[in-house]
């Protein structure tokens, strides 16, 4: 008899957040100073920075603004809205984007104004490789860049077929990756 009157086991559910509702919370202030993201309808508090990740973002963002300013705004650890349905909300560890940056005085920069985005990636590299992947390639990201902290790699992808992209190379340390006709050594 007890077994009959016992509900049904059920999954534990998931509270979908549109971009608006995400925007509200953080208006009002409910996320504080942590780093949140917005992603396939989720939200997500990034966990702090090591020494050696903060490290690699302080050297890729010095390489970049070296090498690469003149193409663009070099970006670092600011919001990206993703604009393909459902949109997204990211704070990539770099990105660099087409417009000058007076164009960003008065709204966040958007995935079609994205010419390369990179993750400095340690404890989060399947997630990097999997679900912020698919959202870069979803939105039509040109370049992503995971660097890889453990194992001083530079993972390369290009060409995004709208799920993921086509070609992806991983580079060791000294080897140089083109962008922009520019051998760059990015460490």
């Amino acid at each position: 008899m007890l077994a009959e009157s016992t509900p049904p086991i059920t999954q534990p559910q998931r509270f979908k957040f549109t971009l608006e509702m995400f925007e509200a919370l953080s208006d009002a202030g409910h996320f504080g100073e942590k780093h949140v993201e917005l992603l396939n309808e989720e939200i997500l508090v990034k966990g702090l920075q090591s020494e050696d990740h903060a490290y690699a973002i302080q050297n890729l963002s010095e390489i970049f603004h070296a090498q690469l300013g003149q193409f663009g705004t070099i970006r670092t650890q600011l919001p990206l809205i993703l604009e393909t349905p459902p949109p997204d909300f990211v704070l990539p560890d770099l990105a660099l984007l087409k417009l000058p940056n007076i164009q960003y005085k008065t709204r966040n920069a958007t995935s079609s104004d994205a010419i390369l985005v990179v993750e400095i990636s340690n404890s989060t590299l399947d997630y990097d490789q999997s679900a912020k992947l698919e959202a870069y390639a979803r939105n039509f990201i040109p370049e992503y860049w995971i660097y890889h902290v453990n194992t001083e790699q530079l993972e390369v992808c290009t060409q995004p077929d709208g799920h993921s992209y086509t070609l992806r190379r991983m580079l060791k340390l000294g080897q140089s990756v083109e962008i922009f006709g520019l051998n760059l050594n990015w460490w």
